[in-house]
Parts: C-alpha cells; structure tokens; sequence
C-alpha cells in the first residue's frame, strides 16, 4: 500500500532523480475522449416533394367523360327505358376521359419537342460541351440526354423530359450559348440545365403544357391557366441553381454563366405561353407576336392562356448565388 501510495504521488527530488522515467512519461498520454459528433440539422424538404399534391388536369378529363357519359346515358334511357344503361355509360364516358388524357400525355415529349427547331449533334460536333455534360451526369446522377442545338445567336437552353420517362430528356442550347461561354461558365451552365431534368418537375411541366396544346380546346382558359402556373414554382428554379452548385462543387462557374447571359440576351426564337417554363431563363421580350405566330392546335391552344409564366430575374438569382 505505502509503495502504491509512493507511485501516486512521488516527491519532486524522485522525478528529479529518474530521468527515464521523466522521458517516458510524456509518451504515456492518457487517451483524449473523442468529441460528441455535432448535431446536423435534418435537411428541409424542398419543394419537389410537394409533387405528391400536384395540380393535374387529369380529373378533369375523367369527370369530362363521366358528364358526356351521364348525357348520353340520359337521352337513351328517355328514348328506350332501360335505367342500366346510364351508370354503364357514365363508367364507359370516364375512362374515354382517361384514355384522352392518356393519349395526350403521351403525345406531350413529342409536341413540346416540336416547339423549338434544332439540330441534334454529338460528341464530334462539340467535344468540349460533351466531355463537360458527360462528366457533368456521372456526378450527379443524370442519363445523358438528346442535345440539339438551334440557331439563335443569343444564350439560353430548353428542356423537355417524357412524362412516361421511355424517352431521353432533351436538351437544346441555343448557338450563341455554345460559342460565348468559357469552360468554367459552360460547365455551370450545363450543371444548371442537369439540376432541372433530375428535379423531376421538368416531367410535369412537359405534360401539362403538352396536355393543353393539345387538348385546349376542351380545357377552360382558367384551368389552363391555372394547370400551367401550378407546375411552375419559381422556387423550384432557386433551388435547381443551388444543386447546379452541388453538382460542380463551384458556384462562381454559374454565376459567371448568368453574368455573361445578363451581358447578352436570353430571347429566343420558337417560345410561347406554352412553353416558356421550359427554358433556363426568360426567353422572351412579349408574348403578343408569339401569339401571333402560333398556327394550328397551337394558336388555339396558346390563346386560352392569358397569363404569362414568369422567370425569376437573372439579377435576383445572382444574388442569391453570391451569398452562398
């Protein structure tokens, strides 16, 4: 015990007189604890998870069929006197208005794609955007898409992605996109385009404006309206911006991208009320010579929509992506 005692506390001429043990002891560290692992705040939902409460045009259709069915259904069972034939009808008019829906969901990659002519092109047309884009979608986790490219001198991009998700998204760059941009600005520029198609909003915004150009004219101006301005959350574009960042891991990529795009122009040609919310950044000055120029199913179509969707402007996402 008394030698215990000693070991615990020994007198100074013993530390003095034991020079091994005084070399020694600093190497004998007692264990440091490990500090408590920080809390991290759980992460807020971002608006995409809001999808599940989607506005859809699709009940509509279905109580268009059921209304059609209950018509049809009155006028035979008052010409032949068979009161079965009305709830038949009324089952049978609904899924005609499925099917209709259906049919133009289906329809809508299609039609929205036709909206904006251009050229596809591969790796050997532009090896630089490709080897960015290619780069670009194994980091985040993104099927390289169909790109085609149009003739507009000016800086902006369309998307399109199939409602059904059978077919690659698109993306179309204008010319002056692809001839302006340096490399860090091309690559958060594409980033920015990549953070759209994986949000999965741009499906729905594709079926949505494809369903009402293609059924608008069964579709009254304010649901239209309203169908149109509910799959476009300007949100939504904010926080694409800030994945793009994600995706590149270098914010000043994009904001030089919007810099640049802020010093040229984003107005394209092919853009009307329809489709609009499809491109990166406002493409348009005024909607009344597109509306003008709108022909066929198109300019009915486009006619019900009195509204404009709006982009945020480039100035205000700067801002935001400089506080970052």
């Amino acid at each position: 015990m008394a030698n215990t005692q000693q070991r615990k506390k020994p007198s100074n001429s013993s530390r003095n007189s034991s020079p091994q043990r005084q070399q020694t002891r600093p190497n004998q560290k007692a264990p440091t604890a490990k500090p408590a692992p920080a809390k991290v705040a759980a992460p807020t939902k971002a608006p995409i998870a809001k999808l599940e409460k989607r506005f859809s045009l699709q009940p509509y259709f279905l109580l268009l069929g059921a209304v059609l069915g209950v018509v049809v259904g009155a006028v035979l069972t008052l010409v032949s006197g068979l009161l079965v034939l009305l709830p038949v009808l009324i089952a049978v008019g609904a899924g005609l208005g499925w099917v209709v829906y259906r049919r133009a969901t289906a329809a809508s990659f299609s039609v929205m794609s036709s909206y904006v002519a251009a050229q596809e092109i591969d790796s050997e047309d532009h090896p630089r955007l490709f080897n960015l884009l290619e780069s670009l979608c194994a980091v985040s986790g993104v099927s390289v898409p169909v790109v085609g490219v149009t003739t507009d001198a000016t800086v902006n991009a369309y998307m399109v992605a199939d409602p059904l998700g059978v077919e690659q998204s698109h993306i179309v760059f204008t010319e002056g996109a692809l001839r302006v941009m340096e490399r860090i600005e091309l690559e958060g520029f594409v980033a920015a385009c990549l953070a759209r198609v994986k949000s999965g909003r741009l499906e729905l915004q594709t079926e949505t404006a494809g369903v009402v150009a293609t059924l608008g004219k069964f579709i009254p101006s304010g649901l239209a309206r309203k169908a149109l301005e509910a799959c476009f959350n300007t949100q939504d574009v904010f926080d694409a911006d800030l994945k793009a960042c994600g995706i590149t891991r270098f914010p000043p990529g994009l904001i030089a991208a919007y810099e640049k795009m802020s010093a040229e122009s984003t107005v394209t040609s092919g853009v009307n009320p329809l489709n609009v919310h499809l491109w990166l950044a406002n493409p348009k000055s005024a909607f009344a010579a597109n509306l003008s120029n709108a022909s066929g199913s198109n300019a009915s179509s486009s006619t019900v929509i009195g509204s404009e969707v709006v982009h945020p402007a480039l100035a205000t996402r700067l801002a935001l992506l400089r506080e970052i």
